[in-house]
């Protein structure tokens, strides 16, 4: 009798570890398949960021830091002075917050929420870092301000360097546009704005291009991320892996 009640708690065990084998190997899989549809959905924006990782990176492992400071720093016009003052704004948090205003106006309280939540982790993760690192921004790093191409109306900054919050700010706001937004084909606007907000970094002599190219990334990945999660959630109760219920734009004629 006791060894027909071993067998039968062993033959349970063995049907609860399948069991839960079987579920762990299908949540696996049902996650695999809503970070597929994600990128597949939103291939406007993560084709050319994925394109801008790969040359982002060679750039930095064929050429030394000054090099590529130098390079697009020492390419400027008077007249890029006035547009590139403006562009960089972009990368502020007081545009991310007139976003998230809108947001609210329009009543998109989920939107406004995963926004602001996009915002707070961007901001903790860089200023996390930027603190652990403290490396000197360009204007000390040469400790020559003739060699940096300075526009006179605005402030370089000195520390704090790595990595750009500006650019930080603007991938995730961007990225966070293009996931929401109803025309995909909108993604690649989204990406150009967030590249345009990196330049205008070096431009403006505050950063390096490794602190632009490591926020693109933060601010992407935060962004994707957060996105991801509500849509997972949303998935798992729907069984569905796209995210209509929460697109604030039109859709296309």
């Amino acid at each position: 009798m006791h060894s027909a009640t071993a067998e039968q708690t062993c033959s349970l065990i063995a049907a609860v570890a399948e069991i839960e084998y079987i579920r762990t190997y299908n949540l696996k899989l049902f996650t695999l398949k809503t970070l597929v549809a994600l990128v597949q959905q939103n291939r406007y924006f993560y084709v050319p960021f994925l394109l801008w990782l790969i040359i982002g990176g060679a750039l930095l492992s064929l050429f030394t830091k000054d090099e590529l400071f130098l390079t697009v720093n020492g390419a400027h016009h008077p007249v890029l002075d006035v547009l590139v003052t403006g562009t960089t704004y972009l990368g502020d948090g007081i545009t991310f917050g007139v976003m998230l205003l809108v947001l609210l106006l329009l009543r998109k309280w989920k939107l406004f929420f995963m926004g602001a939540g996009t915002l707070l982790i961007v901001t903790l993760i860089v200023q996390g870092i930027k603190h652990a690192v403290n490396e000197p921004r360009p204007i000390v790093y040469f400790g020559d301000t003739e060699i940096c191409h300075m526009v006179q109306w605005v402030k370089v900054h000195g520390g704090l360097s790595f990595p750009s919050g500006h650019t930080s700010t603007a991938f995730g706001m961007f990225c966070f546009l293009a996931l929401i937004w109803r025309n995909k084909k909108m993604g690649a606007l989204m990406f150009i704005l967030g590249l345009i907000t990196a330049h205008s970094r070096l431009y403006l002599s505050q950063h390096f291009f490794a602190d632009v190219y490591v926020g693109s990334i933060i601010g992407t990945l935060v962004s994707s991320l957060i996105f991801w999660l509500f849509e997972y959630r949303r998935s798992q109760t729907t069984g569905q892996t796209n995210a209509h219920d929460t697109i604030i734009a039109p859709q296309p004629a």
